[in-house]
């Protein structure tokens, strides 16, 4: 890594962070991060993504794109490439959680995973950069009919829901009663009831089971908020 110290101080600086290039920190870096374009192509890998996607010694990764990697987890291009857009279109991070196999001995583990988007001094969106980080999550099966997803997604899917009624949603759907979804929110003993109904309304559904179908047909079948994750996750490097 080339040297920090300000050309004309010797010292550190605001300043002199913007000459510091992105990649002698990522190099460096113990954990997995690279970075793609605006089309969702590989720009650059660390060794530890390299090691952790089990990229083959020697693959020219430069300009390709997940699905062309041929590894397991490619299978799980379009759901990467829809969170690369939606890093870029929210001017945010955008987080999901992967299961495959991962790594040299190709172990089925979960991940997290946030995506940053990345753009030039004028504003325009150059592309993506990410980080790996392992977790672990208890029967987070539960939480999707008993059925472990490849990819949790913590970024809300679209506009529609207010984080608020996403929320609702969510508990809703693990079939919780109003009174304890209520209180899983500290909300008012009315308030779900209430916030449902508005929920329905949005869609034109009239039930739990409609809103059920709702979520399978669209992105939030998989949605899972941030929160739980914050509460119920050990987060380790």
């Amino acid at each position: 890594m080339g040297s920090l110290n300000d050309p004309v101080s010797g010292s550190l600086t605001l300043h002199t962070l913007n000459h510091i290039p992105l990649i002698a920190i990522m190099e460096h870096a113990s954990i997995p991060c690279g970075i793609k374009n605006k089309e969702s192509k590989f720009v650059y890998l660390n060794k530890a993504s390299l090691d952790f996607l089990n990229i083959p010694s020697g693959f020219d990764f430069e300009g390709r794109r997940d699905e062309e990697s041929h590894c397991a987890w490619s299978e799980l291009a379009p759901d990467f490439q829809t969170q690369d857009r939606a890093a870029e279109q929210s001017r945010t991070v955008a987080d999901i959680v992967t299961t495959s196999y991962y790594g040299r001995h190709a172990v089925m583990e979960p991940y997290y995973c946030p995506k940053f988007f990345i753009n030039n001094k004028h504003g325009e969106i150059l592309g993506t950069a990410y980080y790996i980080q392992k977790f672990k999550l208890l029967s987070v099966s539960e939480f999707f009919d008993n059925i472990k997803p490849s990819v949790i997604t913590l970024t809300p899917p679209d506009a529609t829901f207010t984080e608020s009624e996403l929320d609702i949603i969510f508990y809703a759907r693990q079939d919780l009663s109003k009174k304890e979804i209520a209180e899983r929110l500290f909300l008012s003993s009315k308030a779900p009831e209430t916030r449902l109904a508005g929920i329905y309304s949005k869609i034109s559904v009239h039930s739990l089971s409609q809103l059920n179908e709702y979520c399978r047909a669209t992105a939030l079948k998989n949605y899972m908020p941030k929160k739980i994750f914050k509460e119920g996750v050990e987060f380790f490097w």
